[in-house]
């Protein structure tokens, strides 16, 4: 395994069904890889409480949630969280490789 410390990166939408998928397919790919990282998913309503409360070296939104981006833009900032829309048919495709590539360039990786 990488001797680098685990990164968390936490995806959030409306809903949850399709992003907790995309979260499994993610995490096979980044496993592959041996890259040290958890990632996983919540309701967009709860991401400030989380972040608030809980180390989040990433945070990726839903394309159905891209409204969420104005409500958390400066809170995210003062905690010095990268976020970024998911691009929507990466989102529809449930494609763990593309959003996990996204994930990395946002840790700098």
């Amino acid at each position: 395994m990488n001797e680098v410390p685990q990164k968390t990166i936490l995806l959030i939408c409306t809903a949850g069904i399709t992003t907790g998928l995309l979260v499994k397919n993610m995490q096979r790919a980044a496993d592959e890889k041996d890259l040290a990282l958890h990632i996983y998913s919540a309701p967009a309503i709860i991401a400030e409480q989380i972040i608030q409360q809980q180390t989040v070296d990433a945070l990726l939104i839903g394309p159905q949630s891209k409204y969420e981006i104005n409500r958390l833009k400066d809170f995210l900032h003062y905690k010095a969280v990268p976020y970024k829309l998911i691009e929507a048919s990466d989102y529809e495709a449930l494609d763990g490789e593309a959003v996990l590539q996204e994930s990395l360039q946002l840790l700098g990786q």
